[in-house]
């Protein structure tokens, strides 16, 4: 019998952490309460292709629907968001031009062609095939529609601020369960996808506040021990008090068409 290859240090936490599910029914509260928008998210949507009050456009993974609510505001444009926590949906905004249903990346619920845009924003980590994804997308997207995929690359997970710098072990989780760039780009050939691209937006800022960081608002926080986690919040505590700390907002989005 062949003897099975051991694992690198850095392979079985890939594998420990394919195993840990974050429960966002848990977290969706503090979720709503402080996670943002992020501006340059909709302005990357809105400056890399036309939306119009006639666009029919798709969060994947929507959470409280605070991204496709904006965008909906914004354009003027035809909303729907799917996500699988109800604890999640519930928080999700009423307005008259978004619907937010029950759904999953790799089981979208609607017909063949229906949207012009699909996107997610920090989701792909989360899904357990991000093959099977890339192929349940393009069937909902119209011949030439378009998609994009916010992520991070690992580069810029570990320099994030202020989550790497108070909690490294965070950063060190998180790559663990990011495919990277190129196994995302190839997917999306695979499942059909022409015109790839993929480009960088960033955003830095001061933040004062500790709240979303106290309340574990942000998934990665939830993979590492309470000693570490401790630890982390004690150091931004005191910073604070000596004044706002730095905040940087990165992503890589990854566009392809149908």
């Amino acid at each position: 019998m062949q003897e099975r290859r051991k694992l690198s240090e850095q392979e079985e936490m890939t594998e420990i952490m394919k195993m840990i599910k974050t429960d966002y029914d848990a977290i969706a509260d503090a979720y709503s309460r402080t996670r943002q928008v992020s501006e340059h998210v909709i302005a990357e949507l809105q400056s890399f292709c036309s939306i119009t009050p006639e666009s029919r456009v798709l969060e994947v993974g929507c959470g409280t629907a605070k991204h496709i609510h904006a965008l909906v505001d914004c354009t003027g444009c035809a909303g729907w968001g799917v996500e699988p926590s109800e604890g999640m949906r519930r928080h999700a905004p009423v307005h008259c031009r978004l619907n937010v249903c029950r759904g999953s990346g790799d089981c979208i619920p609607f017909e063949d062609g229906f949207f012009d845009l699909l996107f997610s924003v920090n989701v792909i980590h989360h899904l357990p095939s991000p093959r099977r994804y890339f192929e349940e997308s393009i069937r909902v997207l119209r011949p030439g529609g378009r998609i994009c995929t916010f992520t991070d690359s690992t580069e810029m997970i570990r320099r994030r601020e202020p989550l790497s710098r108070y909690w490294p072990m965070s950063a060190e989780a998180d790559i663990a369960r990011y495919p990277t760039v190129a196994a995302l780009l190839e997917d999306m050939n695979q499942a059909g996808y022409v015109n790839l691209t993929a480009r960088k937006i960033k955003k830095t800022s001061l933040t004062a506040e500790a709240t979303p960081f106290r309340e574990r608002a942000f998934s990665c926080l939830q993979l590492i021990d309470d000693i570490q986690f401790e630890k982390g919040l004690r150091l931004l505590e005191e910073d604070l008090q000596r004044g706002p700390v730095r905040m940087t907002s990165e992503y890589v989005c990854i566009w392809g068409e149908a």
